[in-house]
């Protein structure tokens, strides 16, 4: 299997991976329909720790595609051996020294200079593992983030990436598109993500007994309708954001 170019090369088209929780089956599932679909770089947002799969072969994988990736708050807890009461949870004592030391290696943040401008990737917001951002739904009201609207003020960059909350969303603000790449983990209906920056499109995908099964396409660039935001402090809790789910609303 080809690997995907580096991204220092401005990628045009970047693939998804969400949070992991050791779904070794799904991230090579998710790897190969990815690779075969041309795109210059393979990005996830961490979490590979505490999940029903097999982590080790989950490290070997990112490892070997040359995956960018960034570390979740699992592996902070997993390496630290706190939260170890979760379902699935880790125990790093049987887990190989290689394992270990490439998910100790993790960075908390990565920038990537693509075509459309500079794209940070993360797990929560930048250095915090933990942070939400939600303009408010009927399920979940607002969650505003300081750590964001300080992003949001310093201007670096055009894109964030992030994971944690599993649940593949757009949120569009005034000086930077946000996108939560969702999860593999089978608990909370796994999928990936394709953005294209040439064609303004992000594809969903999701996991089914056939392959992937492909969700929707839709323009990066917000419909007139949709609302965009100039910081989390103007959530108002009435403006969903888009969600990447053919048939699920928020």
């Amino acid at each position: 299997m080809p690997k995907p170019r580096s991204a220092a090369d401005a990628p045009r088209r970047l693939g998804i991976i969400g949070d992991v929780h050791a779904e070794d089956a799904a991230l090579a599932q998710a790897i190969e329909h990815l690779v075969t679909a041309g795109v210059d770089a393979l990005l996830c947002t961490g979490d590979i720790a505490d999940g029903p799969g097999d982590i080790e072969r989950c490290c070997a994988l990112l490892q070997e595609h040359g995956v960018l990736t960034v570390a979740g708050n699992h592996e902070r807890w997993l390496l630290n051996d706190r939260v170890r009461h979760i379902p699935h949870a880790h125990d790093r004592r049987t887990l190989s020294d290689s394992c270990l030391e490439y998910l100790a290696a993790l960075p908390k943040t990565l920038e990537i200079n693509t075509v459309a401008g500079p794209l940070m990737l993360c797990h929560g917001i930048g250095e915090y593992d933990m942070v939400k951002v939600w303009p408010g739904s009927e399920r979940l009201g607002p969650q505003r983030s300081e750590h964001m609207d300080a992003l949001l003020e310093e201007g670096a960059y055009r894109w964030l990436i992030n994971g944690h909350m599993h649940y593949r969303t757009l949120i569009h603000f005034q000086s930077l598109t946000f996108m939560n790449a969702g999860t593999l983990s089978r608990r909370h209906r796994p999928g990936i993500t394709l953005l294209d920056f040439e064609a303004d499109t992000v594809s969903a995908f999701e996991f089914a007994e056939s392959g992937m099964h492909h969700q929707l396409t839709r323009p990066l660039t917000p419909y007139p309708e949709e609302p965009v935001w100039r910081n989390t402090e103007a959530f108002t809790g009435a403006s969903p954001p888009i969600v990447l789910y053919q048939d699920q609303g928020t």
